[in-house]
Formats: C-alpha cells, sequence, structure tokens
C-alpha cells in the first residue's frame, strides 16, 4: 500500500507522477474539472496532496479532505487557491515561482512584437487574398527606441525589461511602491506614480498579483491616459482588468492595441467574446507559462517539494507558513 496519496487537478508532465511513483506515492487525476467533481473525489479519494495549475483549489475542496497535508500549485500566482482557508486548516502549499518566469517574459516580449506589427490586423487581410497589406503599413514600429513601461517590476517583470533593453534597444520605465530604484539598477527608471507609466510608454506591460489592492485596478481611466498609438500587454491575471471596459476601449480607439494571455473568466466567455473580433486585440489562451522547459521545471520542483512536506521535511519553496 501507498504511503501517500496525489490528486492532481491537472497532468501537465509524467516527470511529477515519476517522481511520486519512486517515493512509493499513489496518484490520481480528476475525471472532470469543475469544482463539483473535484469534491466528490476527493472526498472519495482522501488525498494527502492536491497538485493543480490554474484550476481552483477552493475552500470546500479542502473541507472534504480529512488529512491533506499540502497543496501544490505548479507555477508561480496563487490566486486559484483559497490561502486563508489553507492557513486555518494549516495546510502547507508550495508553488513555483522561478520554474516559468522566463517563459512568461518571453511572451510578453511575444505580444509586444505582435502589437508592434499589428500582427492580427495584417494576418487576417493576408488570408483574406490582400498580399498588399504590407505596403504602406501605418502605426507600425520597431522596437529600438521605443519606451516600455512596467506596471509592477518583480521577478518576471525584470527578465522582460533585460530582454527588451539589450535585445531591442529599448527605454526603460517602470512603476512599483514596493521597489526603489538601487533594487533594479539601471535596468529601468522608476517613475514616482504609476501614470507616469501609462502616459510615458509605447507599451505597456502589467505583471503583478492579484490582490484585493489590484483586483480591477485597470480599466478606461488608466487606457485614456496612454498614447493614440500605444499598445497593452498582458500576461499576469486576466482579474487585474475591468474587461469590459477593455473591449469598450479597443472598440472606440481610447486604446489602440492589447496582447492578452489573460482573461477575467477562463475560458472566455459570452461576455468577452467581442474580444475574438476585433482587428487589435491579439490574444493567446493563458499559454505563457507552458514551453517544455517551465513545465518540466515547475513539475519536478512542486513534486520535490510535496514529497518532502509529507514526509515532515521543510519545503524548498513555501508560499505560506502553517502551524503544524
Amino acid at each position: 500500500m501507498a504511503k501517500f496519496k496525489v490528486y492532481y487537478t491537472i497532468e501537465l508532465n509524467e516527470v511529477a507522477t515519476r517522481i511520486f511513483e519512486q517515493n512509493d506515492f499513489e496518484v490520481k487525476v480528476c475525471s472532470h474539472n469543475d469544482e463539483e467533481t473535484y469534491i466528490k473525489e476527493l472526498a472519495a479519494y482522501q488525498p494527502d496532496a492536491v497538485m493543480c495549475r490554474t484550476e481552483p483549489v477552493t475552500a470546500k475542496m479542502m473541507d472534504v479532505c480529512t488529512g491533506l497535508k499540502v497543496i501544490g500549485k505548479q507555477g508561480a500566482g496563487l490566486d486559484n487557491i483559497d490561502m486563508d482557508h489553507a492557513a486555518e486548516k494549516n495546510i502547507q502549499v508550495v508553488f513555483a515561482p522561478a520554474g516559468n518566469a522566463n517563459a512568461v517574459a518571453e511572451h510578453a516580449i511575444l505580444l509586444m512584437l505582435m502589437c508592434a506589427k499589428r500582427f492580427n490586423y495584417v494576418d487576417r487581410q493576408f488570408r483574406g487574398g490582400n498580399f498588399l497589406v504590407r505596403m504602406g503599413m501605418e502605426h507600425t514600429f520597431e522596437l529600438g527606441g521605443k519606451t516600455l513601461g512596467m506596471i509592477g517590476c518583480g521577478r518576471i517583470s525584470q527578465l522582460v525589461m533585460k530582454k527588451a533593453k539589450y535585445g531591442f534597444g529599448m527605454n526603460i520605465i517602470g512603476y512599483d511602491p514596493y521597489l526603489t530604484q538601487d533594487k533594479v539598477g539601471d535596468l529601468c527608471e522608476l517613475r514616482p506614480t504609476a501614470k507616469e507609466v501609462w502616459e510615458q510608454a509605447d507599451f505597456v506591460s502589467v505583471h503583478l498579483p492579484v490582490v484585493d489592492s489590484t483586483f480591477h485596478s485597470i480599466g478606461r481611466e488608466q487606457f485614456s491616459w496612454m498614447k493614440p498609438t500605444a499598445s497593452f500587454i498582458n500576461c499576469a491575471r486576466g482579474a487585474l482588468i475591468k474587461e469590459d471596459e477593455l473591449v469598450a476601449c479597443l472598440k472606440d480607439g481610447t486604446l489602440f492595441q492589447a496582447g492578452l494571455d489573460v482573461f477575467e473568466h477562463e475560458p472566455i466567455q459570452e461576455s468577452s467574446r467581442e474580444l475574438f473580433d476585433l482587428d487589435n486585440a491579439i490574444m493567446t489562451p493563458h499559454m505563457a507559462a507552458t514551453t517544455e522547459q517551465s513545465v518540466l521545471n515547475c513539475c519536478t520542483s512542486v513534486a520535490d517539494d510535496i514529497v518532502a512536506v509529507c514526509n515532515g521535511k521543510a519545503p524548498q519553496c513555501p508560499a505560506n507558513k502553517p502551524k503544524f
């Protein structure tokens, strides 16, 4: 009989399963991705650990597990886990804060390049038979000499800065109330207010967690501050944005373009489907973090930490400090 049980809300890579099996763990993958199924299967399976990606791990899910020791997030953002309830129940949460950082940074650059070349518009015109769309393209840019504004200047943001500054010759400005200029060095020039970044940048890239102070903190007001040909990039979280205002601003020209990897509701709900019809909305399905390398890194790190916690050892990447 296995020593411990792990329940996956999703299995991203078999490397984690191999780690568990090598350590005499039993694993079970959910049969369907919805809370009702999770609760039913968790109650029957009674795992020691839950391993997730962006799927929700709710209070009800934790409550049906009588011996849940650890929740492992295969990534950095923790907004899909009820962290307060985990703390109340003394459940350790582990995550992979650096495992996918480079992948997300590269994706932010990708979306910025696509905006700079007005990719959606050109692609649709070309597929429709307009080869001459390439001639006389207005409002397409090279990145060199342009200004990239960063809202939030943490780990991923600084990787974006390095690629943009040293790879493309961009000027970098940023706003982060928790950082001082000496902490970011010459990577960017910090501005005293976020508004200055929105006003001065040719591209604004947001890299913030979703907390009470940032939830729905970006909308028409911020987009109205931007230059007429500036683009907005979001590879962080959809809940940072008032999505109805984003759609309206793209439609009425307040916002020139947006490169989006994340959305307020995932999968996208009917209220957001207007985005699909807009040439100035470039979208990918929350895939910034899912490269082969990043998935391997995250799965390995989180699986190792789950094994450690179940065996009474300290994890390498704790996201909270439960009192055992």
